[in-house]
């Protein structure tokens, strides 16, 4: 999923507008936001907002993407994929991520996390089939580790985002199946 060139007046506004929604975020319900007052909040019009995004949620995914593009940056510059290092650029994504996460749990917003995190599947497979580790494993397989993932992370949001990235990777290289150790 490579990101196409895009005119920076619009990269700065969406940039803007995704600021002041997580700025609103903090302060009232998800669904009491409108979009006059998200835009007001950016400093833009409500026109600037509809030429970038058509929904509230569409800014949302515009932050999630960025996580999952930056996830598998991570992963690819590994030298070696385990299932420690995997899960430690995860959750060390996660960790610097931590308010973002709690917001939209606090608001009950996660799943849109799991929609964008589930478009990125194919190419983490693909990441993950390239290595011989995993080359007998189904895809099947791949997308119920990734809902161990994904469960391990409501439960650490849950519980306030605590734990460190180094302390959930230990965990989750001694829970994942071999050939991932």
């Amino acid at each position: 999923m490579k990101r196409k060139k895009e005119n920076p007046l619009s990269l700065q506004s969406k940039q803007w507008i995704l600021s002041a929604l997580l700025s609103l975020m903090d302060e009232k319900d998800f669904n009491a936001i409108s979009i006059k007052e998200l835009a007001e909040r950016a400093g833009l019009d409500r026109k600037t907002f509809y030429r970038n995004f058509h929904t509230k949620e569409e800014v949302l995914f515009l932050k999630l993407q960025g996580l999952c593009q930056l996830y598998i940056e991570k992963l690819q510059a590994l030298p070696h994929i385990s299932a420690y290092t995997l899960s430690k650029a995860y959750f060390d994504i996660c960790a610097s991520n931590v308010h973002f996460f709690l917001l939209l749990n606090r608001h009950n917003l996660l799943p849109l996390a799991l929609l964008k995190f589930n478009e990125y599947l194919p190419v983490l497979n693909d990441l993950f089939l390239s290595n011989s580790a995993y080359r007998n494993k189904s895809k099947y397989e791949l997308v119920y580790q990734a809902g161990g993932f994904w469960n391990v992370t409501i439960r650490w949001l849950n519980d306030g985002g605590k734990e460190t990235p180094e302390e959930l990777a230990r965990i989750m290289s001694t829970i994942m199946p071999s050939p991932l150790k």
